[in-house]
């Protein structure tokens, strides 16, 4: 007659019946640890805002002065795009009008004194 297999295993190191029940489950959350607040996020975020307006408006200032961005005296039979370059045409021109010769001419005004 054949006798039964006992229960053999073969781990390293078996774990107690007990340790198993009382182990977290797959789908637990882990425990939260408080991290300290970050400080200075504000002014990272304001500069990096900063910078980006500068080389958005370079690039429309530059796409004007290119003649990359075209002011269209009529609009009526624009196409999409045309519109586009119209509008950034405009945006290049108030650039150029209203911040950037007001720099040049301090920059300017600084160097002669």
């Amino acid at each position: 007659m054949i006798n039964s297999v006992s229960s053999v295993s073969f781990k390293a190191n078996p774990q107690n019946a007990q340790e198993r029940l009382s182990a977290p489950g797959s789908f637990t959350k882990p425990q939260v640890v408080d991290k300290p607040k970050k400080k200075g996020g504000f002014l990272k975020g304001l500069a990096k805002f900063v910078a980006a307006a500068i080389v958005v408006g370079g690039g429309v200032l530059l796409g004007y002065k290119k003649g990359v961005f075209k002011v269209l005296p009529h609009l009526e039979n624009a196409k999409l795009m045309e519109k586009a370059g119209h509008y950034l045409g405009k945006a290049g021109e108030w650039i150029d009008d209203k911040a950037w010769s007001k720099l040049a001419n301090l920059v300017t005004s600084k160097k002669s004194a």
